[in-house]
């Protein structure tokens, strides 16, 4: 029992991943290998803040900032650079290699006795493995609600807008540039948040 609770509090906790993921390659049709950047930028980063005795909330939030940055230089690039699509998500993933080895300092940082996002008093008192499937829950609603409410905002519909008919999108004088930067941003910033769960 205690193995299938577990596997659902992992699945919810990648399921923000996976939204991440249908934010790029569904919605914004842009094969973004970012991914394989700003996941463990994200990472470094939370990891480094939590060995240093920084909350892990605290930690979290940075993370995602950093993946905002990954995902906003991979917007410029192939918006501003004309880079092509798959490679400027492969330059910023070959440029975090390094710079995750500089923020950590080492290879490796132990996390052990470390709080996790999994301290808070609320999660101790359920029972063994349903604090990440609560935890799971109440990020993926916050997450989802909060993507029904943009998309049906004029920001929201500008967005969707250039995803599905950039010309039409360009013709009514919405700024496709910005939008796919603003999807990427925030795909790849979900993307380095998750990395601390």
């Amino acid at each position: 029992m205690s193995m299938i609770v577990s596997s659902i509090g992992q699945g919810l906790l990648w399921a923000v991943l996976g939204v991440a993921l249908f934010l790029t390659f569904r919605i914004l049709n842009f094969p973004d290998m970012t991914v394989e950047g700003s996941f463990p930028l994200g990472a470094s980063t939370a990891v480094a803040m939590i060995a240093h005795g920084i909350d892990p909330f605290i930690a979290t939030i940075a993370a995602f900032l950093v993946g905002t940055i990954a995902g906003l230089i991979t917007g410029l690039l192939y918006t501003k650079g004309k880079i092509p699509i798959l490679l400027s998500g492969i330059l910023v993933m070959t440029a975090t290699l390094s710079i995750n080895l500089r923020i950590m300092g080492s290879a490796n940082i132990s996390l052990l006795n470390q709080k996790s996002i999994f301290s808070i008093k609320i999660l101790q008192h359920l029972p063994k493995y349903f604090d990440s499937v609560f935890l799971g829950l109440v990020i993926i609603a916050v997450i989802t609600a909060g993507l029904i409410f943009f998309l049906q905002t004029e920001l929201g519909q500008a967005f969707i807008a250039t995803c599905y008919n950039p010309n039409m999108a360009q013709s009514i004088g919405i700024q496709t540039d910005r939008m796919t930067i603003m999807g990427l941003m925030f795909a790849s910033g979900l993307k380095g948040c998750r990395s601390t769960g």
